[in-house]
């Protein structure tokens, strides 16, 4: 299905010889390059390229072909026996590629939406929500008040389907999805949203695996409490997934539902008001991570209280965990303080912004540690379009870690800039200049 690219080419050339009178086509895309200096990696480039052909048919059906080449990068090194210049890829980067077609599949049929080619997949994070399964997929057919959707293809040498259908009725909306890998995994979920009465909002999923027999619940509920004199919610949950819950399609995304939750039960409650402009929350915890269901290894409670002086946002929190609640607990206080303001002018055509947060652990100033940011656009004289950003983190027993950026944005279109960074293992020590240039068509 790579090799769709091929096809795509095939199709805008036949698309520019259409009849004027038949279809109206559209060209559009956008090209990023850059070319750096990394003083500890050497010299490279990388690029992005989108290509998006839009023909528009007689009947008011609609095709779109697109190609997206992203993160292709190279890097320029000396030949040993030549002692010339030559360029290698360290990167392949990614191809994707697809046709998609806007209209009905009969005359006076209901539209859907029919992709070809590498599918982008969203049913459910905890299920199906990837971009690794080629084939195709329709999306926007409805009977009577049932969406649904669905798709067929191949990923890793092995077929992969699926639906998903969606619902509301009385205020109750109800969506499901189903996602079949191969001949021996089954992964599916149900989920339930209501808001039954003035105040109240519940919720309630279920998503399972059949190969492995595991599943994941959560439910929630939330409820602003009526004739009080203070604006108050309260809430409470429950979640639970199983340790070898790990549907092959979940979401891989940083904050996804499931990575870190595998085995994991429990049950949080929370109350938050407003007082005379401060914003102030409660909350608690019980878990455990036995995959027994049981809440036995952790409990914690924590409160927070937040507001604003004049243009800077001002919070301050502390929670106390226990662990380890068979045997001796082990109680651990961490304490939060943060100030920030975003996108402030402190100067005409000068905007900036900036956030200082500290960690206590155990009321120890030793092991304390501080998170830092600010950054500072200028849109005036010599400095128009200079950008400067830096932040440093104080990770006790990790050493400091520090991240710069500066940027010029030229009236040509040309960005240049400098990024240095320590922070993170995957841009360990990077430290470059660069040149870049975007052009949209």
């Amino acid at each position: 299905m790579k090799k769709l690219a091929v096809v795509l080419a095939a199709v805008m050339v036949a698309a520019l010889a259409l009849p004027v009178s038949a279809a109206t086509v559209n060209l559009g895309g956008k090209l990023t390059s850059e070319v750096y200096h990394d003083f500890v990696k050497g010299a490279g480039a990388a690029t992005d390229l989108e290509l998006t052909l839009g023909v528009g048919l007689i009947g008011e059906q609609n095709v779109k072909g697109v190609i997206k080449m992203s993160d292709m990068r190279w890097r320029f090194n000396l030949a040993e026996e030549a002692g010339a210049m030559f360029v290698r890829p360290t990167e392949r980067g990614s191809l994707t590629a697809y046709l998609e077609a806007q209209g009905p599949y009969w005359t006076g049929g209901p539209s859907v939406v029919t992709r070809i080619g590498d599918l982008e997949l969203a049913y459910s994070p905890f299920i199906l929500d990837t971009d690794a399964v080629d084939g195709i997929s329709v999306s926007g057919a409805a009977i009577g008040s049932v969406g649904i959707d669905g798709f067929y293809g191949w990923a890793d040498g092995q077929a992969v389907r699926g639906a998903r259908a969606k619902t509301e009725f009385a205020g109750v909306g109800i969506d499901g999805a189903l996602a079949k890998v191969g001949d021996e995994e089954t992964d599916y979920m149900a989920h339930v949203a209501a808001a039954p009465m003035p105040g109240l909002a519940i919720e309630a999923l279920y998503a399972a695996q059949s190969d492995t027999q595991a599943a994941a619940m959560r439910a929630a509920a939330a409820y602003r409490i009526p004739f009080l004199p203070l604006p108050v919610t309260a809430s409470a949950g429950y979640r639970r997934t199983g340790q070898e819950f790990h549907p092959t399609f979940r979401s891989q995304a940083t904050g996804n539902p499931v990575t870190g939750e595998q085995g994991v039960a429990a049950i949080t409650a929370g109350l938050d008001t407003s007082i005379a402009g401060f914003d102030i929350a409660v909350d608690g915890e019980i878990l455990g991570r036995g995959n027994d269901g049981k809440l036995d290894d952790e409990r914690s409670i924590g409160a927070a209280v937040g507001t604003k002086v004049g243009w800077v946002d001002v919070a301050a929190g502390h929670k106390i965990t226990q662990t380890k609640l068979t045997e001796e607990p082990e109680t651990e206080n961490t304490t939060t303080l943060g100030v920030g303001f975003t996108k402030r002018p402190i100067l005409p055509n000068l905007v900036m912004s900036a956030s200082y947060n500290a960690t206590i652990t155990n009321f120890s100033l030793a092991g304390m540690r501080h998170v830092a940011k600010a950054a500072v656009g200028a849109d005036v004289g010599a400095f128009r379009g200079v950008s400067v950003s830096g932040m440093i983190d104080t990770v006790p027993g990790n050493g400091p870690g520090r991240k710069l950026g500066v940027e010029y944005g030229a009236p040509c279109g040309v960005k240049l800039g400098y990024s240095y960074e320590d922070y993170t293992d995957e841009a360990k020590d990077t430290n470059r200049v660069y040149a870049g240039l975007e052009v949209s068509f």
